[in-house]
C-alpha cells in the first residue's frame, strides 16, 4: 500500500473553514474567466472549462465545496451559455438534456471523488492499526528473548563444568545480543537509508574498539524488511565469531561484506574476514564456533538459501537467496 500515502495527500482536504470556500469561489471564477475568453473557440461546448474547477475542489476542498462549484457552473453555464443567452428561459428542448448531463458527470466526479477521500482515510487507519500490531508483536519478541537470556544466565551458575558454563554463557551473550538488535532492526524506520546505514551502526557496535578495517558492499535491490533484519543479524553473528577468533586474537584486521546479484537471478552474501580461516581449534573455542555456525545457519534458512563456507583467504561465508 506504498500508493496510499503520495495520494491521500492530494485526496485529503487541507483548507478549512472560509479559506476553504474562498479557495472554491476562486477555482470556479477562474474556470469562468476561461470560459468568457475561450467564447469564440467554446461556443457549442458550454460547461467544458468548469469540469476541471469542480475536480479541483473537491480534491482540494472537499466535496461539498465541489458541490458548490457545481452548483454555481450550472447556473453560470445555463445564464450565460445556453441559448438564449442572458436567461434562464428554455428556448428548445435540448437545453434541459444538456444541463441534465453537465449536472450528472460533475456530480459522478464529485461523488466519485468522496468515495476515494474515504477508501484512502480507511486504508490510512487499517495501515496505522496494522503498524502498531507488527510493534507490539515484535515488542513481545524481544521481551520473550531476553527471558530465555536472564533464564540462561541463571542455569550458567548452577553448572560446574567449565566447558558446559562457556557453551551457556556463549549462547546467552548471543541471545542477549540479538534481543537487543531485534527492538533496533524491526522497526521499519530503521531502514529508512537503505541496509547499509544499519549494517555499518551494528558492525560499529560489534567491533568497538577493535582495529577493523570495514568495507560493506551492497548492490542495489529489493529486499523485504524481513530479509535485511535476516542480513544484518547473519552478518553480526559472523562479525562476533570473527572479532573473537581473528581480532582480539590480533590475527586480522579486515572485515568484507558484499551483496550483489548471483546465479539464476538470486542474490549473493558474502561475509569475509583476513585472519587464517579455520584453523585448529582453540581451548574453549570450538564450542563457540559452532554455536556461531549454527546461528548463521538458521539465519540463512530464514533467507531461504543454505549458510556455505568458501574459498580463502580468511574465513569466507556466503548465502545464495532470492530477491523478494
Amino acid at each position: 500500500m506504498a500508493w496510499v500515502g503520495p495520494v491521500s495527500a492530494i485526496l485529503r482536504p487541507h483548507p478549512t473553514g472560509v479559506r476553504a470556500w474562498a479557495i472554491a469561489l476562486a477555482l470556479f471564477a477562474a474556470s469562468l474567466a476561461a470560459r468568457l475568453a475561450l467564447e469564440r473557440w467554446l461556443a457549442p461546448i458550454a460547461f467544458l472549462t468548469f469540469y476541471p474547477a469542480i475536480i479541483a475542489a473537491a480534491l482540494v476542498c472537499g466535496w461539498r465545496q465541489g458541490l458548490l462549484v457545481v452548483a454555481l457552473s450550472t447556473l453560470a453555464g445555463w445564464y450565460l451559455f445556453l441559448e438564449p443567452h442572458g436567461s434562464f428561459a428554455f428556448r428548445n428542448s435540448g437545453t434541459p438534456v444538456i444541463l441534465a448531463g453537465f449536472v450528472t458527470v460533475a456530480l459522478f466526479q464529485v461523488v466519485l471523488l468522496a468515495a476515494l477521500a474515504e477508501v484512502i482515510r480507511r486504508l490510512e487507519a487499517l495501515q496505522a492499526a496494522h503498524a502498531d500490531l507488527f510493534r507490539e508483536l515484535q515488542h513481545r519478541v524481544a521481551n520473550n528473548m531476553q527471558l530465555v537470556a536472564s533464564t540462561l544466565h541463571v542455569a550458567q551458575r548452577r553448572i560446574t563444568d567449565p566447558e558446559a558454563r562457556e557453551v551457556i554463557g556463549q549462547a546467552t551473550a548471543r541471545v542477549d545480543a540479538m534481543a537487543r538488535l531485534h527492538r533496533k532492526l524491526y522497526d521499519p524506520d530503521s531502514y529508512r537509508n537503505g541496509l547499509e546505514p544499519v549494517l555499518r551502526e551494528v558492525l560499529g557496535e560489534t567491533f568497538q574498539g577493535l582495529p577493523v578495517r570495514l568495507d560493506i558492499r551492497l548492490a542495489p535491490g529489493p529486499l523485504t524488511i524481513g530479509q535485511m533484519t535476516a542480513i544484518v543479524l547473519l552478518v553480526n553473528e559472523a562479525a562476533i565469531n570473527a572479532a573473537k577468533h581473528v581480532f582480539r586474537p590480533e590475527q586480522g584486521s579486515a572485515f568484507e561484506v558484499a551483496l550483489r546479484p548471483g546465479a539464476d537471478g538470486r542474490l549473493l552474501l558474502e561475509m569475509r574476514d583476513d585472519g587464517p580461516g579455520l584453523g585448529p581449534a582453540q581451548p574453549g573455542g570450538e564450542a563457540s564456533r559452532r554455536l556461531g555456525m549454527t546461528i548463521m545457519q538458521s539465519l540463512a534458512r530464514q533467507l531461504g538459501g543454505c549458510l556455505e563456507v568458501l574459498d580463502g583467504p580468511g574465513m569466507a561465508l556466503g548465502v545464495h537467496f532470492a530477491s523478494r
